[in-house]
Protein backbone atom coordinates (compact mmCIF):
# COMPACT_ATOMS: atom_id res chain seq x y z
CA UNK A 1 0.00 0.00 0.00
CA UNK A 2 2.53 2.62 -1.09
CA UNK A 3 1.56 6.24 -0.66
CA UNK A 4 2.43 8.97 -3.09
CA UNK A 5 3.15 12.61 -2.47
CA UNK A 6 -0.09 14.43 -1.77
CA UNK A 7 -1.98 11.37 -0.51
CA UNK A 8 -3.12 11.37 3.08
CA UNK A 9 -2.63 8.24 5.19
CA UNK A 10 -5.84 7.73 7.14
CA UNK A 11 -5.68 5.80 10.41
CA UNK A 12 -7.28 2.41 10.03
CA UNK A 13 -8.06 -0.24 12.62
CA UNK A 14 -5.47 -2.57 11.07
CA UNK A 15 -2.76 -0.13 12.21
CA UNK A 16 -3.71 -0.65 15.87
CA UNK A 17 -1.34 -2.93 17.75
CA UNK A 18 -3.54 -2.91 20.87
CA UNK A 19 -1.13 -0.95 23.07
CA UNK A 20 -2.85 2.47 23.47
CA UNK A 21 0.32 4.49 24.14
CA UNK A 22 2.03 3.09 21.04
CA UNK A 23 -1.14 3.42 18.92
CA UNK A 24 -1.33 7.10 19.94
CA UNK A 25 2.30 7.58 18.94
CA UNK A 26 1.65 5.87 15.60
CA UNK A 27 -1.25 8.27 14.99
CA UNK A 28 1.06 11.20 15.70
CA UNK A 29 3.67 9.77 13.33
CA UNK A 30 1.05 9.42 10.59
CA UNK A 31 0.03 13.06 11.19
CA UNK A 32 3.65 14.12 10.70
CA UNK A 33 3.88 11.97 7.56
CA UNK A 34 0.71 13.58 6.26
CA UNK A 35 2.31 17.00 6.69
CA UNK A 36 5.17 15.81 4.50
CA UNK A 37 2.75 14.25 2.03
CA UNK A 38 0.80 17.50 1.67
CA UNK A 39 3.91 19.71 1.44
CA UNK A 40 4.30 21.47 -1.91
CA UNK A 41 7.30 19.66 -3.33
CA UNK A 42 7.24 21.71 -6.51
CA UNK A 43 7.62 20.61 -10.09
CA UNK A 44 9.36 17.24 -10.54
CA UNK A 45 9.82 17.00 -6.79
CA UNK A 46 12.19 19.97 -6.74
CA UNK A 47 11.33 21.87 -3.62
CA UNK A 48 11.29 25.65 -3.64
CA UNK A 49 11.48 25.63 0.17
CA UNK A 50 14.17 23.11 1.15
CA UNK A 51 14.65 24.64 4.63
CA UNK A 52 10.97 24.14 5.44
CA UNK A 53 11.13 20.53 4.26
CA UNK A 54 14.24 19.94 6.39
CA UNK A 55 12.40 21.34 9.44
CA UNK A 56 9.46 19.01 8.79
CA UNK A 57 11.83 16.08 8.44
CA UNK A 58 13.59 17.10 11.66
CA UNK A 59 10.24 17.19 13.51
CA UNK A 60 9.40 13.72 12.23
CA UNK A 61 12.86 12.46 13.15
CA UNK A 62 12.65 13.91 16.66
CA UNK A 63 9.30 12.25 17.26
CA UNK A 64 10.49 8.97 15.69
CA UNK A 65 13.45 8.93 18.10
CA UNK A 66 11.07 9.39 21.04
CA UNK A 67 8.82 6.65 19.70
CA UNK A 68 11.66 4.18 19.16
CA UNK A 69 12.86 4.73 22.73
CA UNK A 70 9.35 3.97 24.01
CA UNK A 71 9.00 0.79 21.95
CA UNK A 72 12.44 -0.45 22.90
CA UNK A 73 11.73 0.20 26.59
CA UNK A 74 8.52 -1.85 26.35
CA UNK A 75 10.42 -4.70 24.71
CA UNK A 76 13.26 -4.51 27.23
CA UNK A 77 10.88 -4.43 30.19
CA UNK A 78 8.37 -7.05 29.06
CA UNK A 79 9.78 -9.32 26.36
CA UNK A 80 12.61 -11.82 26.41
CA UNK A 81 15.55 -11.13 24.12
CA UNK A 82 14.86 -12.98 20.90
CA UNK A 83 15.51 -12.79 17.18
CA UNK A 84 12.26 -10.79 16.84
CA UNK A 85 13.19 -8.17 19.43
CA UNK A 86 16.71 -7.91 18.03
CA UNK A 87 15.38 -7.57 14.47
CA UNK A 88 12.97 -4.90 15.66
CA UNK A 89 15.78 -2.82 17.14
CA UNK A 90 17.93 -3.38 14.04
CA UNK A 91 15.03 -2.09 11.92
CA UNK A 92 14.98 1.09 14.01
CA UNK A 93 18.73 1.58 13.53
CA UNK A 94 18.53 0.86 9.80
CA UNK A 95 15.82 3.50 9.46
CA UNK A 96 18.26 6.16 10.68
CA UNK A 97 20.93 5.14 8.20
CA UNK A 98 18.57 5.72 5.27
CA UNK A 99 17.06 8.91 6.71
CA UNK A 100 20.48 10.48 7.27
CA UNK A 101 21.54 9.64 3.71
CA UNK A 102 18.33 11.08 2.24
CA UNK A 103 18.56 14.20 4.39
CA UNK A 104 22.16 14.76 3.26
CA UNK A 105 21.04 14.54 -0.36
CA UNK A 106 18.25 17.01 0.39
CA UNK A 107 20.71 19.44 1.99
CA UNK A 108 22.95 19.17 -1.09
CA UNK A 109 20.04 20.18 -3.32
CA UNK A 110 19.37 16.82 -4.98
CA UNK A 111 16.16 17.53 -6.94
CA UNK A 112 15.15 13.85 -7.02
CA UNK A 113 15.30 13.27 -3.28
CA UNK A 114 11.98 14.88 -2.28
CA UNK A 115 9.73 12.23 -3.81
CA UNK A 116 12.13 9.44 -2.86
CA UNK A 117 12.23 10.63 0.75
CA UNK A 118 8.45 10.85 1.12
CA UNK A 119 7.86 7.51 -0.58
CA UNK A 120 10.49 5.84 1.61
CA UNK A 121 9.00 7.29 4.81
CA UNK A 122 5.45 6.25 3.91
CA UNK A 123 6.48 2.76 2.88
CA UNK A 124 8.75 2.23 5.91
CA UNK A 125 6.29 3.44 8.53
CA UNK A 126 3.26 1.63 7.13
CA UNK A 127 5.14 -1.64 6.74
CA UNK A 128 6.85 -1.31 10.12
CA UNK A 129 3.52 -0.77 11.88
CA UNK A 130 1.68 -3.50 9.98
CA UNK A 131 4.38 -6.13 10.38
CA UNK A 132 7.04 -5.62 13.04
CA UNK A 133 4.98 -3.55 15.47
CA UNK A 134 2.00 -5.90 15.12
CA UNK A 135 4.25 -8.78 16.23
CA UNK A 136 5.47 -6.74 19.18
CA UNK A 137 1.90 -5.83 20.13
CA UNK A 138 0.79 -9.46 20.10
CA UNK A 139 3.72 -10.49 22.30
CA UNK A 140 3.12 -7.65 24.74
CA UNK A 141 -0.60 -8.40 25.01
CA UNK A 142 0.18 -12.08 25.68
CA UNK A 143 2.17 -10.85 28.69
CA UNK A 144 -0.66 -8.63 29.95
CA UNK A 145 0.78 -5.30 28.76
CA UNK A 146 -1.88 -2.89 27.55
Amino acid sequence: MPNRIGQKIAWRDEFSIGIPAIDDQHKQLLDLLNQLNSFDHGQNGQNAQPNRLVKMLDSLSEYAAHHFVQEEALMRDHLPVSDKTTDHIVAHRSYWTIIVALKNRLLKGDAKVNAELVEYLNHWWINHILKIDQDMGRELKLRGVA
